[in-house]
């Protein structure tokens, strides 16, 4: 929790944006979406499944009405029809010329029949050794009964699912049926009918083509005795090894339906699960689109807010970076927001009055370390100063610019605590307070993150020190090779009982002893303005502690900086 609270501090203003914009604009997207799906989908499935499943029953309904026409069409070669009765007869007469007239009129009426009858197709009377005794079409010399899928046996009739036909001249899928003669001579004779191929084909053509389904056709032990799909599901193959025997599931990459018709064979329709989810894809690749113009849109605004924001923050950050490094003469452009151009006109006043009492300090104030000390310390004027701070403050907060409110809050307070009339000297609490304004103002500045820890007693908050000593020091750490990930340490602890050091060691790339004695003595050019801050310490030490305090400097290359005071402790 800490990690990701120091990620999101960590940020910059253009992710803080992005990021709020991003949110604000997805979460009531997310929770419509979540809202609403369940429903949806709950839809989407109950109606592909309803039709699906009225898909399979109008197909099993087909079937069975087929078979049922058949049953009856079947009645019509059976005993007691004429035709039946004609067949009884010729097989027991031994009159030649009355069987050759009975022949004749058995295959009339064999034709008769099959050629009134739409939905009879071959039929053929089966003697008691497998002989053909009447047939009205043609037959396949390999008819076996035998290879026949059968598929269940209901009223003495045993049906048989789609298969090709026996009529060699066909090579469609028909249904069929055998059943009993029963003839008054009690000579075993069965009746073998097909239905007529067209039928059965428009029944499954009709049915693939509404929802793209295959079909199964099972007996009554769940044997598969018709197959669509036949490389998956084998026929003689138990359906329910691969499967369940509920009305329905899904195997294989297919959802499968189940109806079991009340002659006990059962129909299952199986689709492919691509097909079956194809209306739920679509819906929800409708939603990822609207989520990516959701997207592109927050990103948009969140950009424009951002170059609208980032100018004057910009702005106000190279007048006080110029401020910090005394260049009073800087004017930033206007940006055309009457808010931000109203502080920026008020900063060009404070800076304006900055000039001219630090040139009337110049004037009158330049023989003494500690009078050079009241020049820096009044060169401000505090009430105005803070006054336009303050109203920088509250603008930020009216226009909800936190960076800018942190900024600034920062600023006021090391500005107070820097400019208030009480004399050169602090506490150590007050002053490690100022420190950690100071802190805050550098973290908004550089463009990297470091951390300073603190570590003292509270029986030495009390303790008093001269003022601003610890911020030169500090800022000496940053300065010279503190990275992302850095840290400053500040110990303050008493040893030999009367005295108390303090400690401000860092992690930075670290100095030369040549580098150090540059910057103390002010040899260089990048160390003019860290080489005054320093001096001033050992300067203000000295005046204050009257030589009883003590200022050291060690530093290691890669390893870091270590600035130690050693003074008194005075508590009163």
């Amino acid at each position: 929790m800490n990690k990701w609270l120091q990620t999101i501090r960590g940020m910059s203003l253009r992710k803080r944006i992005v990021y709020l914009f991003s949110i604000a604009a997805f979460i009531p997207f997310i929770s419509s979406v979540l809202l609403s799906y369940n429903a949806i989908y709950s839809i989407l499935e109950n109606k592909l499944e309803s039709s699906a499943i009225n898909t399979l029953k109008q197909t099993e309904l087909s079937l069975s009405h087929t078979m049922d026409n058949l049953a009856q069409i079947s009645q019509q070669f059976v005993y007691p029809s004429n035709t039946a009765l004609n067949l009884n007869s010729y097989l027991e007469t031994d009159d030649l010329s009355k069987g050759t007239a009975l022949n004749e009129e058995i295959q009339t009426e064999l034709d008769y029949i099959t050629y009134t009858n739409a939905a009879a197709g071959l039929a053929v009377y089966i003697g008691e050794n497998g002989e053909q005794l009447y047939r009205n079409m043609l037959i396949r010399e390999d008819f076996t009964v035998e290879e026949l899928p059968f598929i269940g046996e209901y009223n003495d009739i045993s049906y048989y699912g789609p298969h090709i036909s026996n009529n060699p001249l066909n090579t469609q899928y028909v249904i069929s049926i055998i059943r009993d003669v029963e003839l008054p001579n009690e000579k075993n004779v069965t009746l073998y009918l097909e239905s007529s191929f067209s039928i059965t084909k428009n029944i499954i053509n009709m049915s693939q083509s509404m929802n793209n389904s295959f079909y199964l056709l099972l007996d009554e032990e769940g044997r598969i005795a018709f197959s669509e799909l036949a490389s998956i599901y084998p026929v003689d193959h138990n359906f329910y090894k691969v499967t369940s025997t509920a009305s329905k599931g899904s195997t294989n990459g297919f959802y499968w339906f189940k109806s079991t018709n009340t002659k006990g064979w059962s129909m299952v329709s199986l689709i492919p699960q691509a097909k079956f989810d194809q209306e739920k894809n679509t819906w929800i690749k409708q939603m990822v689109f609207l989520a990516i113009v959701f997207g592109v849109c927050s990103l948009l605004i969140a950009l424009l807010v951002w170059k609208m924001v980032y100018k004057p923050v910009r702005m106000f950050d190279s007048e006080i970076e110029a401020i910090s490094n005394n260049n009073l003469t800087f004017k930033s452009e206007k940006t055309n927001i009457p808010e931000f151009d109203h502080s920026l006109n008020q900063l060009q006043v404070m800076k304006q009055q900055i000039t001219e009492l630090i040139s009337e300090v110049e004037i009158k104030e330049k023989k003494r370390a500690d009078l050079e000390i009241e020049k820096l310390l009044h060169q401000i004027n505090p009430h105005f100063l803070m006054n336009t701070l303050d109203t920088v403050h509250w603008l930020a907060v009216i226009h909800k610019q936190e960076e800018i409110d942190k900024m600034v809050s920062a600023l006021n307070k090391l500005l107070y605590y820097n400019l208030k009339r009480s004399g050169n000297i602090s506490t150590i609490e007050e002053e490690l307070d100022s420190l950690k304004q100071y802190c805050t103002l550098q973290e908004i500045r550089y463009d990297f993150q470091y951390h300073v820890d603190v570590r003292i007693e509270s029986s030495w908050l009390e303790a008093k020190i001269p003022k601003f000593v610890l911020q030169p020091i500090v800022e000496n750490s940053i300065h010279h090779g503190l990275e992302d990930g850095g840290c400053i340490n500040v110990v303050i602890d008493r040893i030999e009982d009367k005295y108390l050091m303090i400690s401000i060691k860092d992690n930075g790339q670290g100095l030369t002893q040549q580098e150090i004695n540059q910057i103390l003595n002010q040899e260089s050019h990048h160390a003019n303005q860290i080489g005054i801050g320093l001096n001033y310490v050992k300067t203000m030490l000295n005046s204050y502690f009257e030589g009883d305090a003590q200022f050291r400097m060690e530093s290691e290359m890669d390893i870091g900086t270590t600035v130690t005071l050693i003074v008194p402790i005075i508590l009163d």
